[in-house]
């Protein structure tokens, strides 16, 4: 794998793509992991925990809230297809935008392509920007498009 050093800008910037890398790995969204995310937000809403009412609901059975899919992100993000060296420390620097396109069952399992979508130079070293299509295994449309951002810092 090529290694790219965090602060060598234009070698990140010829990694910057509008492909979409190869798939991550697969995470199966089970109505337990709804149920526990459920009690640590309080977000206790029938589509989301009561599978008899939701069966006869709009999508037919439980779905997993919005921000559960993007909290799963650390288990189903591919890795980049390079390394990046060199920086002192990697910080979640927040996100630019996501938006919830289409619902994810329980039962159904997530899987996630990227892409950098952009370099900038910061004042606290180099932010990358990621963007992330998560799917439902088998689904046409997406179900979380996720615009994230990295600082890598000296």
């Amino acid at each position: 794998m090529t290694s790219v050093r965090f602060d060598d800008l234009e070698a990140l910037r010829a990694r910057i793509s509008d492909e979409f890398g190869p798939w991550g790995p697969p995470v199966e969204v089970t109505q337990a992991i709804i149920d526990r995310f459920a009690d640590l937000t309080a977000d206790h809403q029938w589509i989301h925990v009561d599978v008899e009412r939701a069966a006869q609901g709009p999508f037919g059975g439980t779905i997993a809230h919005g921000f559960l899919t993007v909290a799963l992100m650390p288990r189903y993000r591919p890795p980049l297809t390079f390394d990046i060296v060199g920086e002192g420390s990697r910080v979640n620097y927040g996100s630019e935008s996501f938006r919830f396109l289409a619902p994810v069952r329980s039962g159904t399992t997530l899987q996630a392509r990227m892409r950098l979508a952009g370099v900038r130079e910061h004042s606290n070293g180099t932010l990358l920007v990621q963007e992330l299509m998560v799917s439902v295994v088998g689904a046409v449309r997406p179900s979380l498009m996720y615009t994230g951002l990295l600082l890598y810092r000296p």
